[in-house]
């Protein structure tokens, strides 16, 4: 009896009582910049997108490499002394190329019509600092590379190849030779004049 007269006695306090006043809205806006971090990430998907989506770019850093791994792995183009498969000599140097097409050529060719066609100058009136873009470039290379390698070695484990030697020692030299190639093509493209300004 007692439980239930308490309990009638909440409700109608409950009931008595004012409704609240819902807190009023702010359409304030916020301006800033986002993290750093975010920036950089979303530069760097947005540079392999625009990498793997323009066909010139595509054929020099994926198409170019497998057929060389299979043209010159499957004919004796080339007399090879010493123990082992073609491949196994063949395989190596077309890794090296394809870092080389990709994080010298490539990223020359793309940064050159971006300074060409004023993206470049665009860009520097977005939040995103001028390292911010190296970075996500370099991760932009890094993330093609991977992809590069993981095909190249389907192929060449598909025809043969056995590969030997320290796999971090590997890793190590690819990013050291992605940023010298890297930086290589950065200067170029930032150095040599467009080829708009000799009249082409």
């Amino acid at each position: 009896m007692t439980t239930t007269a308490s309990a009638d006695e909440t409700g109608a306090m409950n009931a008595t009582d004012p409704p609240r006043r819902a807190e009023p809205l702010t359409f304030t806006p916020a301006p800033g910049a986002a993290p750093a971090s975010r920036m950089i990430l979303a530069q760097a998907v947005h540079e392999v997108r625009l990498m793997l989506r323009n066909p010139e770019q595509l054929l020099l850093t994926i198409v170019i490499p497998a057929l060389m791994m299979i043209l010159f792995s499957g004919e004796s183009l080339i007399t090879t002394d010493g123990p082992g498969k073609r491949i196994d000599f063949y395989a190596p140097g077309l890794f090296g190329a394809a870092v080389l097409s990709t994080a010298f050529t490539g990223l020359a060719i793309g940064t050159g019509f971006e300074r060409r066609y004023g993206v470049l100058k665009r860009m520097g009136a977005t939040p995103l600092p001028r390292w911010g873009l190296i970075v996500a470039k370099a991760l932009c290379v890094l993330c093609v590379e991977a992809i590069q390698i993981a095909l190249l070695s389907a192929i060449a484990l598909a025809m043969g190849w056995k590969p030997h030697g320290d796999p971090l020692a590997c890793a190590l030299l690819v990013v050291l030779a992605t940023g010298t190639f890297a930086g290589l093509g950065m200067l170029m493209a930032g150095t040599l004049r467009p080829s708009r300004a000799w009249g082409c």
